[in-house]
């Protein structure tokens, strides 16, 4: 039995506290029967005698017996302080991200209905020079996907590489989710990484960063929306090295099949930009064939996103399918408690009987 910080070691104690009212009652009753008889010459004076304040705190004697009743029935109940020792197995799971942050991610694709309004009657030139815009492309909502993807894991070491025409590795193996954070909000910029699309060297990369880990289970997670045209691996080979090293790679294609484009024009005589629709050509696909090869050569599963709550649900399963498994045994200290109790209940019965032999002793 708890009560509040105190755990109580023989809680059935307590079912002693019962008789306290009991003996209260017993004592009203006793009181009220007693009687008492005095000869006195004239009854009007003693009627007209005050009770002093001895005797209107007589009872405070059977009071301090009750309290130390009390008391000894609190240290019978053997209070305890319970100090809580855990300790944590855990078979981890070391997650690299190979994220694509080539142009072709700036495409606005994958808006809802209700953003597709609400970035037309926004200022088209505002947006393109301040790259606000990219929170609204393929880019931004991966970002936006793998950032809650993050923060759902617990134990587990995540780094991050990105890659478009070369791969980089932005963050090593880390459990420092705050700091990945910091730098996956910050790619941006796919100029830096160069031009086209080298899924093969980004998968590469993540393996080299993956290799030599001693988790039980090593995962890359590749998100892209292009074709492979600018690797010095061909992303089967990569596939082939990852097999080999026991990774498991889960490709995520992202970008709408077929439909309509929100991008942006430029007027050729006032230099003016607007807003602007096209259709999607089949130049700007994935290659589907090829990210399939490489998750089933691994071991792992091949997805498809069109937009923001097809990507969303993506990332959740693939957290339920690499959770980390931890196993946890928590002990127990307990220290007693119960000796100030005792001690309480002790210096209440000798001041009860210090003033029942002293300052409230009864004359027969």
């Amino acid at each position: 039995m708890d009560i509040g910080a105190l755990h109580f070691q023989n809680p059935e104690a307590f079912w002693l506290l019962v008789f306290v009212p009991v003996l209260i009652v017993l004592y009203v009753y006793r009181n009220r029967r007693r009687k008492s008889t005095i000869k006195f010459p004239a009854l009007s004076i003693a009627k007209m005698a005050v009770p002093s304040r001895r005797v209107r705190l007589r009872h405070i004697v059977p009071a301090l017996r009750l309290l130390a009743l009390c008391c000894f029935v609190i240290a019978l109940a053997r209070p305890q302080n319970a100090m809580e020792v855990e300790y944590t197995s855990t078979d981890g799971v070391d997650i690299m991200l190979a994220l694509d942050v080539s142009g072709s991610m700036g495409t606005l694709d994958m808006l809802t209905r209700a953003e597709q309004v609400k970035l037309g009657v926004m200022n088209a030139e505002r947006l393109l020079k301040s790259g606000e815009y990219w929170k609204y492309s393929r880019l931004g909502y991966a970002k936006e996907v793998i950032a809650e993807f993050i923060q759902k894991r617990h134990s587990d070491r995540i780094g991050l590489s990105v890659f478009a025409g070369r791969s980089f590795t932005q963050c090593p193996l880390t459990l420092d989710y705050g700091s990945l954070l910091e730098i996956l909000s910050a790619v941006n910029d796919p100029t830096a990484t160069g031009n086209g699309t080298a899924i093969g060297d980004g998968l590469m990369n993540s393996l080299a960063r993956i290799k030599k880990s001693t988790a039980k289970s090593r995962v890359v997670v590749l998100l892209t929306d292009g074709k492979d045209n600018a690797s010095l691996v061909s992303p089967l080979h990569a596939a082939d090295v990852a097999k080999a090293l026991g990774v498991k790679v889960y490709t995520v294609g992202v970008g709408k099949k077929k439909g309509k484009i929100l991008g942006f024009q430029q007027n050729p005589w006032t230099g003016e930009i607007s807003w602007a629709e096209r259709d999607i050509t089949p130049e700007e696909g994935i290659d589907e064939e090829m990210l399939k090869g490489i998750a089933q050569k691994t071991g792992g599963r091949f997805y498809r996103a069109e937009n923001k709550e097809e990507l969303e649900n993506i990332y959740s399963e693939i957290d339920e399918l690499e959770k980390t498994e931890i196993e946890t045994v928590a002990y127990a200290r307990y220290s007693e408690k119960f000796y100030p109790w005792l001690l309480v209940g002790a210096l209440l019965i000798l001041l009860e009987l210090l003033l029942a032999n002293t300052r409230f002793v009864r004359i027969p």
